[in-house]
């Protein structure tokens, strides 16, 4: 469960971070300097292959290289965001998954971050059946899971997800509902569930205290790649929800946007957390 939400300015403005994916196409270093002169310090950390390199996987650097770079940038991670694999995939090898796992839960543990995985491949369609492919992806959750509770690292599963297996609100609710509560938090991503056509509201308040983490970006019914402002996304009504449900973790602005020229993307990241600035200071604790 996460902490009471904060009530001054100051620690309500510390609650929202950005992750290294809205500039998934610069190098680290160049992200890194970019985000902290938006006067953020709270990060995620893009490990994503099909999203951006800033830490491949599998992992080939010592996370004491990636714990020195966000010091030297005066930044903290919150979550190291990964795609450790096709976790409804019945070809995958329970020791092939920790093989992968492990050295990210390793820099997850140097970095005092969260795990933050996907639940299932990057594809509506299941490799055997609904059933199966559930079982499957519970299984490796709570593979995974003992893996982060070894390292005493949180594991946080974007449960839904518009491009992958589970993408809809009912097939994330039957996942969770095999999962152990405890075994991990549920990540929200406000832009896939209005993407796949679900209500982001409606959700929240069902999930409660299951949410600690939040990912913000604007998205339509089938497009989850926009700009804060240009989709369908109800932000204040989505941060008044969990607010008044006590949410007090990170809102993390995720802004793998395609209609932001790359020139105006800096612009365009001060402007979205500005406005998560307004609507967030703005909201009732």
């Amino acid at each position: 469960m996460t902490a009471r939400s904060p009530r001054t300015t100051a620690e309500r403005l510390a609650r929202i971070g950005i992750s290294t994916i809205s500039f998934r196409h610069r190098p680290l270093d160049e992200a890194l300097r970019l985000i902290a002169a938006t006067g953020s310090s709270e990060i995620d950390l893009g490990a994503i292959p099909a999203v951006t390199d800033h830490v491949p996987v599998p992992v080939d650097r010592d996370p004491a290289q990636y714990a020195d770079l966000l010091r030297e940038h005066g930044l903290r991670c919150g979550a190291v965001n990964a795609d450790p694999g096709d976790l409804n995939d019945p070809g995958l090898a329970e020791r092939d998954l920790v093989a992968v796992v492990d050295p990210l839960v390793e820099l997850a543990a140097a970095l005092d971050a969260a795990l933050i995985v996907p639940a299932g491949r990057a594809d509506h369609a299941p490799f055997v059946d609904q059933q199966s492919d559930l079982a499957r992806i519970a299984g490796n959750l709570q593979v995974i899971s003992r893996v982060c509770a070894a390292h005493r690292v949180r594991l946080l599963v974007e449960v839904l997800h518009h491009r992958r297996y589970l993408h809809t609100v009912a097939a994330a609710d039957e996942l969770l509902a095999r999962s152990d509560p405890d075994a991990f938090g549920v990540l929200f991503d406000v832009s896939h569930v209005v993407a796949s056509a679900e209500d982001p509201i409606t959700w929240a308040r069902r999930l409660g205290p299951r949410i600690e983490r939040v990912h913000l970006r604007d998205a339509v019914a089938g497009n989850l790649n926009l700009s804060l402002g240009a989709g369908e996304v109800d932000l204040s009504g989505v941060i008044a929800a969990l607010e008044a449900q006590g949410f007090g973790g990170t809102y993390v602005l995720e802004l793998e946007t395609h209609d932001v020229a790359e020139a105006d993307r800096e612009a365009d990241v001060a402007r979205s957390l500005a406005l998560v600035g307004e609507v967030l200071t703005a909201t009732p604790a």
